[in-house]
C-alpha cells in the first residue's frame, strides 16, 4: 500500500480538483461520511453503552470541515453531535465554511473554545460521551501546538472515551511521526485516500491506533500513478513473492546458502542463523566455522552442515579461511556474513576481504557491518547484489554519525545507506525500513517490542538468505524477510507473551508464519491404486 507524504497528498488533491473536476466539497463530503461511519462502527462494538452523544473537536481548516461533515451524518444516524470550536468562526473558509454553515442551520450544538473555562465544558459533555472525533489539525500542522489546541489534545487524552482521529492524530507531524509538543492518542484513525508517513512511522503510529484508509472517491488513476515516499507491505503483496513448488522439485531446485558466522562465545548467533536459513526453505545450508568450534556447531545443528575454516588464537575466523571460504562460496546461490564473528583485528580482515571478493548475492549483517565501518567503500565496489542489514548504531557507524541522529531520520539514514553504497538496505527497529538503489522504499508493519532481544537480527539474516538463494531479487528478499520474521514474532508473542519472547521462538513459530503464505505446486497429480 502506498504511502504518502502531506505535501503529496496535497498534490494528490489539486490534481483531483482541477485537473479531473472533482468537487472539492465532494471529497470533503466523502471524508467525513467514512468519519461518521467509524464512529457508528465504534458504537455498535460495544451493545452495553449505548450512549448516543458524540463530541467532535474542530478547528478551522479542512480537517474541522470533515468534521463538521461527520457531525451532520452522525445527527442523521440518531447520534447527539456537540462541536467544540478551537478557532473563531470567522476563520473559517471555503468549503469547510459551507458544511459549517448546515450545521449551524441544522441546529447543531457549536460552543467556541476561547478558555480554560470553555475547555471544562467541553470536559462535563465528554464525560458520558459515546465516543469524541479529533478534527482539530490534520496533517499541514506546523510547528508545535500550543494555546487552547494544546489545551484541548491533553483533555482529550485524559478521557476514559475512545477517539476517532480524522486523516492523522492532531499533533503528529504527518512528514516524519514526531509529536509536536501533544498529540492525540486516537482508538482509530481514518485517513483519507492514502495512509500518510507520519502515522506509519513511530512515535506517530502509537498514537494513530487501528488505521482506516477510506475511499473518499479520489479517481483510481491519480492514486496509481501517484510517485508515493514509500509502501507499507501487505500480506498479499508478500505472498506474491513466493512461486510454486515444481513438481518435481530437489534440494538444488531451492538453492545452497553459505553462512559465515561464530566465533567463542558466539556459537548461538551462528546457530540461529543457520537453522533460520534451513527454516526458511533453503535446499541447502551450510556453516562456515572456526574449526575448533565445528564439532559444537555439529552438535547444535543437525540439519546444517558445516566447513571448519582456519581460525586465529582466539578461535575466530583467521585471514587463512579466505581461500577456502571463497572456494565454497562459489558453489553456492547465496552468503551470509558476520552474525558472532568477533571483532579480532585479522577477523576484520578476513570480512573485508571475503566480501569485496565473494561471487554470489549476500547479506552483510552485526560483525560484518562492524568489519566495513572503517571501509565502507568496500561495500560501493561489489560486483554483487548486496543486502545490508543494520540496527540503527550499526548504522550510525556506516554513515559515520550517531545512532541518535539515524533515529531521528530513519528514512533519510536508509536512504543515504543505499544510495552511498549502492546496495539494498534494511534499517531494523520499530517499523523497519528497506531501501533499494533505484530509490524505493519499503516500511514492514509486523513484528513486537519482544524481539528486541539478542539473536533475533540473526534469525532475519538467515531468513533473507535463504530468501536471496531461492531467486528472490534483494530488495524481495529483504521485504518478505523482514515481514514474515515480524510476523513470526508476533505469533510468538501472542503465544508466550513480549517479556518472555527469545530469538529461538521466532525458529519456532517460523513454520506457523510461512504457512500463510505458502505456495504449493499446483501441479502434482494423484495416482489412482
Amino acid at each position: 500500500m502506498k504511502v504518502v507524504s502531506p505535501s503529496t497528498m496535497r498534490e494528490l488533491d489539486r490534481k483531483a480538483i482541477e485537473d479531473m473536476n472533482v468537487p472539492g466539497i465532494v471529497l470533503m463530503e466523502n471524508a467525513g461520511r467514512e468519519v461518521a461511519l467509524a464512529v457508528k462502527r465504534l458504537w455498535d462494538e460495544d451493545p452495553l453503552k449505548k450512549k448516543r452523544k458524540v463530541v467532535l473537536f474542530c478547528g478551522k481548516g479542512n480537517n474541522g470541515g470533515d468534521g463538521f461533515v461527520a457531525a451532520r451524518h452522525l445527527a442523521n444516524m440518531g447520534f447527539e453531535p456537540i462541536i467544540f470550536l478551537v478557532a473563531e468562526p470567522e476563520a473559517i473558509k471555503g468549503d469547510a465554511a459551507i458544511n459549517y454553515h448546515i450545521i449551524l442551520n441544522m441546529d447543531i450544538s457549536v460552543i467556541i473554545i476561547e478558555s480554560g473555562e470553555d475547555l471544562d465544558k467541553a470536559r462535563e459533555h465528554c464525560g458520558d460521551a459515546a465516543a469524541i472525533v479529533d478534527a482539530l489539525f490534520g496533517t499541514g500542522l506546523r510547528g508545535e501546538v500550543q494555546g487552547t489546541g494544546r489545551q484541548a489534545i491533553e483533555l482529550i487524552n485524559s478521557l476514559d472515551v475512545p477517539v476517532v482521529a480524522v486523516d492523522i492524530p492532531s499533533g503528529i507531524s504527518g512528514e516524519t511521526g514526531k509529536v509536536l509538543g501533544a498529540a492525540v492518542r486516537a482508538r482509530e484513525t481514518v485517513t483519507m485516500a492514502l495512509p500518510k508517513m507520519g502515522m506509519v512511522l513511530y512515535p506517530g503510529a502509537a498514537y494513530a491506533g487501528k488505521i482506516i484508509v477510506a475511499d473518499i472517491g479520489m479517481p483510481s488513476s491519480i492514486l496509481k500513478s501517484v510517485k508515493a515516499e514509500a509502501e507499507l507491505l501487505e500480506k498479499d503483496q508478500v505472498a506474491g513473492l513466493f512461486k510454486p513448488y515444481p513438481p518435481d522439485a530437489h534440494k538444488g531446485t531451492f538453492g545452497r546458502v553459505f553462512i559465515l558466522a561464530g566465533s567463542a562465545g558466539m556459537t548461538g548467533a551462528a546457530a540461529l542463523c543457520s537453522l533460520a536459513a534451513a527454516r526458511s526453505g533453503a535446499g541447502l545450508v551450510t556453516l562456515g566455522t572456526p574449526e575448533s568450534l565445528n564439532d559444537i556447531m555439529e552438535a547444535k545443528i543437525t540439519e546444517v552442515m558445516t566447513l571448519a575454516l582456519p581460525e586465529t588464537p582466539q578461535r575466530s575466523f583467521s585471514i587463512k579461511a579466505l581461500g577456502k571460504a571463497l572456494e565454497f562460496s562459489s558453489q553456492c546461490d547465496a552468503a551470509a556474513i558476520g552474525p558472532g564473528l568477533s571483532r579480532q583485528d585479522e577477523t576484520r580482515d578476513f570480512i573485508r576481504q571475503f566480501v569485496a571478493a565473494c561471487p554470489v548475492p549476500m547479506v552483510i549483517d552485526a560483525d560484518g557491518l562492524n568489519a566495513l565501518a572503517e571501509k565502507p567503500e568496500i561495500l560501493a565496489g561489489l560486483k554483487v547484489p548486496a543486502i545490508i542489514t543494520p540496527h540503527p548504531g550499526e548504522m550510525a557507524r556506516l554513515l559515520s554519525t550517531d545512532a541518535g541522529a539515524v533515529q531521528e531520520d530513519r528514512v533519510g539514514a536508509v536512504r543515504e545507506a543505499t544510495k552511498r553504497f549502492k546496495c539494498t538496505a534494511l534499517l531494523k527497529g520499530a517499523r523497519t525500513m528497506i531501501a533499494a538503489p533505484e530509490g524505493s522504499l519499503w516500511i514492514n508493519p509486523t513484528g513486537n517490542p519482544g524481539m528486541a532481544t539478542g539473536g533475533s537480527g540473526d534469525v532475519l539474516t538467515g531468513i533473507i538468505a535463504a530468501f536471496l538463494a531461492r531467486g528472490m531479487e534483494p530488495w524481495e528478499a529483504a521485504a518478505a524477510g523482514a515481514y514474515i520474521h515480524g510476523l513470526a514474532g508476533d505469533l510468538a508473542a501472542a503465544a508466550k507473551g513480549e517479556i518472555s519472547l527469545i530469538a529461538s521462538d521466532l525458529l519456532d513459530f517460523l513454520p506457523e508464519a510461512f504457512s500463510k503464505f505458502e505456495a504449493r505446486s499446483s501441479n502434482t497429480q494423484p495416482i489412482d491404486g
